[in-house]
């Protein structure tokens, strides 16, 4: 009798070994498959970057900047558990794309400056658990946005330089936890500013070179998470600025080559949160500058191209707390600037352009 048990205990240690591990159609759990190994040796071989998880599966894929082709994009849609695929200048299009199809991981795709058109952000809008989706340059419009409005977990949407103008953000209004919009470089309209309104998670919004006066963002009180707000090279006034003050938590404001003059620094001067602060080629001077040693926390200011005299940066000597104040392209004399430096031993003061290289 104890002979028999033995045998049948021996035979039901067999059946539970029975079966290929290492068979591509029955995942290891010690490790890759043979042929995710393949796919690793593929892509390493062709310049890209991959990263790993604790059990050796590829997560990350980097081909940036890179050649890349048909049958790489292909290897690549077999990995199963890719969470970011980074593919910014990359010779990609349309065509290319489809052959990742839908991975269902994906939480980081970056298709900057790449071939892909807004026809690809059907496929794009099946990958529901992205959360970071980046474009530039790419031709985009207002009607493709309608497929993005299935990623509800998208945090990061980055439209620079694309034909977006706002007409469409309806479509998007699932994206409850959306914190960071690009619009740098597009056609954005005032009109479509209120319509930002729903997204009450947005901490960064980049309007950069957009058709903006900034009027609309009196509409925009629900922001109150926002703190990064990008508005140079428009038509932002001082009116605008006043908008913003209910926006409490700011702490970075970029108002380069905008239309504010002295008549804003007020209102700039109540801003209290700010840390950092761009007036750099607006119409401000000496008139009311010391509005300004009412930050408390701004330890990078740009001054430069201004109409601010020796005169007006002595006023500036309260701003112990500064890192970095840049004075250049205005009335700002070596002198002036090492009078201001006495009394500012902590902090970097550049008088002197520097064109960059």
């Amino acid at each position: 009798m104890r002979l028999l048990s033995l045998l049948l205990l021996g035979t039901l240690a067999v059946g539970c070994t029975s079966g290929d591990p290492s068979s591509p159609s029955q995942p290891s759990a010690q490790g890759p498959t043979q042929d995710e190994r393949a796919a690793e040796a593929m892509l390493v071989n062709a310049g890209g970057r991959i990263d790993k998880d604790g059990s050796g599966a590829i997560v990350l894929v980097d081909f940036s900047g890179k050649p890349i082709d048909g049958n790489l994009m292909k290897r690549i849609g077999t990995l199963p558990k890719l969470q970011k695929l980074l593919l910014r200048g990359c010779p990609v299009d349309n065509a290319m794309l489809q052959k990742i199809g839908t991975p269902q991981d994906l939480q980081v795709l970056d298709l900057r400056e790449t071939k892909v058109t807004g026809a690809a952000l059907e496929q794009i809008g099946q990958c529901t658990k992205l959360k970071n989706l980046q474009f530039r340059g790419n031709p985009i419009t207002d009607a493709d946005l309608k497929h993005a409005g299935r990623l509800t977990e998208l945090k990061v949407l980055g439209l620079d330089e694309t034909a977006v103008e706002g007409a469409s953000l309806e479509s998007l209004a699932g994206l409850k936890q959306l914190e960071e919009l690009y619009l740098f470089g597009t056609p954005f309209k005032e009109e479509n500013l209120a319509k930002l309104a729903p997204f009450t998670k947005l901490k960064r919004i980049r309007l950069r070179g957009t058709k903006i006066d900034g009027s609309s963002f009196e509409g925009l009180a629900d922001l109150s998470e926002l703190e990064d707000l990008d508005v140079s090279e428009t038509n932002f006034s001082d009116a605008a600025v006043e908008h913003l003050l209910q926006h409490n938590g700011l702490k970075k404001l970029n108002l380069w080559a905008t239309k504010i003059t002295d008549k804003s620094l007020p209102s700039v001067a109540q801003l209290t949160t700010l840390e950092w602060l761009n007036l750099d080629r607006n119409s401000i001077g000496d008139a009311q500058i010391e509005e300004l040693t009412k930050l408390p926390n701004v330890t990078w200011l740009h001054l430069g191209s201004t109409a601010l005299t020796d005169d007006g940066l002595q006023k500036l000597a309260p701003m112990t707390q500064l890192k970095t104040l840049i004075v250049t392209r205005t009335g700002v004399t070596g002198e002036g600037a090492a009078q201001l430096a006495s009394k500012l031993p902590e902090t970097e003061i550049q008088h002197v352009y520097m064109p960059e290289n």
